[in-house]
């Protein structure tokens, strides 16, 4: 018998939120290294952040028109 726990919005409104602040910590560390300069991070950061988002928000899109692997 499988055991399903159904998430609350609010648990994965916290997990994205501190999956978030992890990429961005991460992503501000890597720009930095490379460029030495706290503007042109942040900037990346920003735009990196901004596109990805987008990306990701077009790929579940697409996969909402995709039944393979769904159930009724």
């Amino acid at each position: 018998m499988e055991n399903k726990s159904i998430e609350t919005h609010h648990r994965s409104a916290i997990k994205s939120i501190s999956y978030r602040a992890l990429s961005v910590s991460v992503d501000s560390t890597v720009a930095y290294f490379f460029t030495h300069n706290i503007a042109l991070s942040a900037g990346i950061v920003l735009f990196v952040n901004l596109y990805s988002t987008l990306l990701y928000y077009f790929h579940e899109r697409a996969w909402a028109r995709v039944r393979w692997g769904s159930r009724s």
